[in-house]
């Protein structure tokens, strides 16, 4: 049985279709197990629990041989990443621990550091120290961006009102990754043991600017490519007022001022040289005339 925490999400979402076509036994933790169902594909269980809550994770962890934690309280209306990417993963992989799991996967994100200026990109490298320590057999997954949340967030203002909001100049290289690769690699993780024990980054084929992105989009629907642009100092001054009171809206912010302003590129021949990830390009996950849904 496979424990999948943060299945609801585009990753989560991606990932539950691949292992129960697989035939594997997934069982999804959610706080909310009739919210969830909405989002959940029917046969598939889904258990109360939350991560920030140690006592509630017991029952869930009952048979499971794998962890996968996919949880971020990044986000609007999220509980930041120190409860959530931080202490919520602390939670899972200590009572994983005492449950006796055998493979606990984490996704972490690309470029995770102690040092880092993102509290997010913080907090999961020092989830990923956690569970380094923990005695558990571990993998540690550390996508680039998701194409998917982007091209929604991007993609809805442009399809329904003609113009795109860019944050930033959005000219910047980012490599964008699908879900559907970082599932695949995923699943490969489970059954693969020479994947324990390593930290394994996952990057998508491209290094693409959100200008880019806007023109795929615009392109893909028959649409002119239109942008209105927040200017960097803008988001600066946004991220610092409002860090007090919405703290989520603020770490919004200053990720878009990192993505930028730093380097956010992958190396594409990464890619190249392991096919058995994929290589989703950008293109084939813009359907035309349809809006694709944000959601986090």
């Amino acid at each position: 049985m496979i424990l999948l925490a943060g299945g609801t999400g585009h990753l989560g979402s991606a990932l539950v279709q691949r292992l129960t076509a697989r035939g594997m036994g997934v069982r999804v933790l959610s706080r909310n197990p009739s919210r969830a169902r909405a989002s959940v594909r029917e046969g598939v269980e889904i258990v109360t629990g939350d991560v920030r809550v140690a006592a509630s994770l017991t029952d869930a962890l009952a048979g499971v041989e794998t962890v996968i934690s996919a949880v971020t309280g990044f986000g609007p209306g999220g509980d930041g990443p120190r409860k959530v990417d931080l202490e919520g993963n602390a939670n899972l992989i200590g009572a994983a621990t005492a449950a006796g799991v055998k493979h606990f996967i984490l996704i972490s994100i690309h470029g995770a550091a102690a040092n880092h200026a993102m509290e997010l990109y913080r907090a999961k490298f020092m989830a990923e120290e956690r569970l380094r320590a923990s005695g558990l057999e571990w993998t540690i997954i550390r996508p680039t961006v998701f194409m998917e949340l982007w091209a929604g967030i991007i993609g809805d203002p442009l399809l329904k009102t003609g113009t795109a909001t860019v944050f930033g100049r959005g000219g910047n290289a980012i490599n964008f990754v699908s879900v559907q690769d970082v599932a695949r690699f995923i699943e490969r993780a489970i059954v693969d043991p020479t994947l324990r024990g390593r930290t394994l980054d996952v990057g998508g084929p491209q290094n693409l600017s959100v200008n880019g992105l806007v023109e795929i989009i615009a392109e893909s629907n028959g649409r002119q490519a239109k942008a209105r642009h927040i200017p960097v100092a803008a988001l600066r001054l946004g991220a610092f007022a409002l860090r007090p009171f919405r703290p989520d809206i603020a770490g919004l912010l200053q990720a878009a001022v990192l993505m930028d302003t730093t380097d956010m590129r992958f190396d594409s021949a990464r890619v190249a040289a392991n096919p058995q990830v994929g290589a989703t390009q950008v293109a084939e996950i813009v359907p035309p005339k349809i809006s694709i849904p944000i959601t986090a």
